[in-house]
């Protein structure tokens, strides 16, 4: 039987045989030859996410596509990976030798593959999966220490809705600069520069996202707080001060930040409400209640997590144009700032009177 030629078809009608061609397939196809890469790109697939792991001793690539597939790719620059291989395959990329052994189990292909510098091949077949994958989210885990630059001007980061990016050493000033210059993913990001902690970074970015969490916020000063512009926001680990939080405030009463709808605050050591708020107007929750005419509803509120917490206790803000948001603080660490709208808090009916709901 004559083989199947689909690079011999017109455009039309290789694009109609990519349909029918599966995720893994795809990809077997695009690390056979550069031509071969090219063509995969115009016919990218929807998966459900790629996770890369710099780890100290190898790499790993896990994927997942439709339907519950999976992928685990593991890389070392020692042969030893390969040793129970009964056969292998090679393939070049970038200049460099892969040899692998493959096998499948169910819906999970296993792969593990030799090369004599795994990082690099490794962030190279990275960029081969962003050039013929759509992935919903993309996490970056990064334990072994290196330069990042390289990595941080990679433009397939911003190609993603939803990026994940943690590294487990201490970077650069130069390295920090780079990530707030490059990086932005299209809707959400997640990041934790573990050990990086200097409050005078100088790095005046926007953060610009529909939801930013930030996990280690030591270096987070005033000016970044109000640099972030995000539907949601959750910060961990901060060293802001009363003051610092005070300023934020006043200017989200004066129109600033006016998308923001949730942010969640964990504090470094005991705070007071009281001291944040000063020189600051707020009302009461039933103050609220007769402004608005909410007699007999229940009040739930929920924070950047979806987790409840006693907002009825908290002080409320009246914005210029009239946009109300409740500061609370839970254990005076969590801090909670919800603006509101038809979404939050979520005001049901009750039968029972407004003094026994509260």
């Amino acid at each position: 039987m004559t083989p199947f030629r689909l690079f011999d078809l017109d455009y039309v009608a290789m694009r109609l045989a990519s349909l029918h061609i599966d995720e893994m397939s795809t990809l077997n196809i695009a690390l056979s030859s550069k031509n071969a890469r090219q063509i995969m790109k115009l016919f990218k697939k929807r998966i459900e996410f790629i996770w890369v792991n710099f780890q100290e001793s190898d790499c790993v690539i896990n994927l997942k596509f439709a339907k519950n597939v999976e992928v685990y790719w593991r890389i070392k620059s020692s042969k030893g990976i390969l040793k129970h291989a009964e056969k292998t395959d090679v393939f070049e990329l970038n200049n460099m030798k892969v040899e692998s052994m493959r096998y499948q189990k169910k819906y999970k292909y296993v792969i593990n593959s030799y090369c004599e510098d795994d990082l690099s091949v490794c962030q190279s077949i990275v960029e081969v999966l962003l050039d013929i994958y759509r992935p919903n989210q993309l996490n970056y885990y990064i334990s072994r220490k290196h330069n990042i630059s390289k990595l941080l001007c990679f433009n397939g980061l911003n190609q993603v809705d939803h990026l994940t990016f943690i590294v487990y050493f201490a970077v650069s000033d130069e390295e920090f600069l780079l990530f707030r210059q490059n990086i932005h993913p299209k809707k959400e990001l997640c990041f934790n520069l573990v050990f990086y902690k200097n409050l005078n970074h100088g790095c005046n970015i926007e953060f610009n996202y529909e939801k930013l969490e930030i996990c280690s916020s030591d270096w987070l000063n005033r000016e970044d707080l109000f640099n972030i512009n995000c539907k949601y926001a959750f910060l961990k680990e901060t060293k802001l001060t009363n003051e610092d939080l005070n300023l934020y405030f006043k200017r989200w009463i004066e129109g600033n930040d006016s998308k923001l709808e949730k942010l969640k605050i964990i504090m470094p050591d005991d705070r007071n409400l009281d001291n944040m708020l000063a020189g600051i107007e707020t009302k009461s929750l039933e103050e609220i209640i007769q402004d608005k005419n909410l007699n007999n509803k229940t009040f739930e509120f929920l924070d950047f997590e979806n987790f409840k917490f006693d907002g009825c206790k908290g002080r409320h803000l009246i914005r210029k144009d009239g946009n109300i948001a409740t500061v609370h603080v839970a254990g005076n660490k969590n801090l909670n700032f919800i603006v509101w709208n038809e979404k939050s808090p979520l005001i049901s009916d009750t039968k029972d009177s407004v003094g026994k709901m509260i």
